[in-house]
């Protein structure tokens, strides 16, 4: 790979230097590729005569000597410059004023280098992004050999919005990241010369396909049926001519796998194996006791939510199946108790006018009934986008609904409002029974209230003690038992 120190300065106009401040270090995604402010204002003009034809072509429009304009799939119109190394940038070049800065930085740009000494690839890119509005220009360098981003100075990565990083390895995973998403926005000047590696980008997604549909917690981010419609896709792009719409494809699936790759910390001595494996030194969080006292009365569905918003959000990460299925179970479990609510509040009504029927037992079940109906409604609407979210909505609601202290204990309490609130409604309700049990035959039926509230205490965890209803394990302690009862009989006969 051929280096050089001194780069364009063979295309590059003498005693030219931007009006504006010096070159500053910047990333592929903190461009304003997506952010920017401009608009425009279409109005209605008059046609000339052959407008576009073939007889009448327009003028064009002149770029400086060794600069091309191109057009990305999406829409976004850049320039590049053939040049050692070759350079890009977004700035309108149709513009004189234009022009002449973007010339001044590159000059910049070169006396910089020989001034560090710095040995920049012949086959490297340098983007520009001049911005009129203030006094600097963000650059970045491309390795298209190595597939990274670098820069020409020592800069800290949380300056330039990079993740994060455990090791060097860990780092140069973030910087081809980068090189990707280059890649992609920049497709369309150099199709034939990019190696897209088509053939481990198959095995890649095949992999990911299998670890999908034979693993429950697979840290792949897309499930086994997006997995075959990507390997669809490349598959679609190996019987093409490569153009920037298939380089600019495939770079976007390059950049999953990436990103994939540096979230599980890919090759790491602690690499991330399941999406439920913890392996980041992260706080713990403790639940209030106020907190646990709630739970045990809200029959503890708050301590479940609790657990599975921690199973989501592990490391700060979450997978957007999962969630979303999450939140459609949690949608159903609303308003299914919604529906089974206002039942119950149908019947509570009624029974406001039976005769030897608590008044009390039934205004405070409506209570409870109507508080669960009014949560199950305000929560279904309130979280309608959750369904079919992207994983970059889910992990903004899960960082924000996250206390530092507490965790999701609020936000898992205000999920189990309808079921739980359903739950107590219920109960009271049933107590009309014991009620007019009483009211027909004498007082001593009341005793078996407090009898049901205990058992409603144990079956919720409301109480110290543990019980449960006999099972398997209950029958076969009750069989042992018998058969040695039934051997001490036989010695005894003996």
């Amino acid at each position: 790979m051929q280096t050089s120190q001194v780069i364009v300065s063979s295309h590059s106009p003498k005693n030219v230097t931007p009006t504006r401040g010096a070159l500053e270090p910047t990333t592929v995604l903190r461009s304003r590729r997506y952010t920017k402010k401009a608009r425009v204002s279409p109005g209605h003009t008059n046609i000339r005569a052959g407008f576009c034809s073939s007889g009448r072509e327009p003028e064009p429009q002149y770029l400086p000597p060794g600069w091309s304009a191109y057009t990305h799939p999406e829409g976004q119109r850049y320039f590049a410059r053939e040049s050692k190394p070759r350079i890009i940038t977004e700035a309108n070049l149709h513009s004189l004023a234009t022009q002449d800065l973007v010339a001044g930085y590159i000059e910049a740009f070169e006396q910089q280098c020989i001034e560090q000494k710095m040995l920049v690839p012949d086959d490297a890119e340098l983007f520009l992004e001049p911005d009129v509005a203030s006094t600097s220009c963000g650059y970045y360098l491309v390795d298209c050999s190595s597939r990274v981003v670098f820069w020409l100075e020592e800069v800290a990565s949380d300056m330039l919005d990079l993740p994060a990083t455990v090791t060097d390895s860990h780092l140069r995973i973030a910087l081809e990241e980068h090189y990707w998403t280059h890649v992609e926005y920049f497709a369309m000047h150099r199709c034939r010369e990019v190696d897209l590696s088509l053939a481990q980008l198959k095995t890649t997604l095949l992999h990911a396909r299998v670890d999908q549909m034979t693993s429950a917690t697979s840290t792949f981010p897309y499930n086994a049926k997006e997995c075959s419609e990507f390997l669809e896709v490349v598959k679609a792009a190996q019987e093409c001519v490569l153009d920037g719409h298939i380089v600019a494809t495939i770079a976007r699936l390059w950049n999953v796998i990436l990103h994939h790759r540096f979230t599980i910390h890919y090759g790491e001595e602690h690499a991330r194996l399941s999406r439920d494996q913890s392996i980041l030194d992260c706080p713990a969080t403790t639940p209030s006791p106020f907190f646990c006292i709630l739970s045990r009365l809200f029959f503890r569905i708050p301590e479940a939510n609790v657990h599975q918003f921690d199973q989501l959000y592990v490391d700060n990460l979450v997978y957007a199946e999962p969630w979303r299925q999450a939140m459609k179970a949690h949608r159903g479990d609303w308003l299914l108790h919604a529906s089974w609510a206002l039942a119950l509040l149908i019947v509570d009504v009624l029974s406001l006018i039976v005769p030897h029927a608590s008044r009390h037992l039934a205004l405070a079940s409506t209570l409870f009934c109507n508080m669960s109906l009014l949560s199950a409604v305000i929560l279904s609407m309130r979280h309608h986008w959750a369904t079919t979210s992207d994983a970059s909505d889910a992990a903004t609601y899960l960082s924000e609904a996250r206390r530092e202290s507490s965790g999701f204990c609020w936000t898992a309490f205000a999920f189990s409002l309808p079921k739980a609130l359903f739950l107590w409604a219920l109960v009271l309700s049933s107590m009309q029974g014991f009620v007019w049990l009483a009211a027909v035959a004498d007082l001593y039926a009341l005793i078996a209230v407090p009898f049901l509230l205990v058992a409603i205490a144990l079956c919720s965890g409301a109480l110290p003690g543990t019980w449960e209803l006999p099972g398997a394990h209950f029958i076969a302690r009750l069989r042992a038992a018998c058969r040695r009862h039934r051997a001490k009989a036989d010695e005894c006969t003996v």
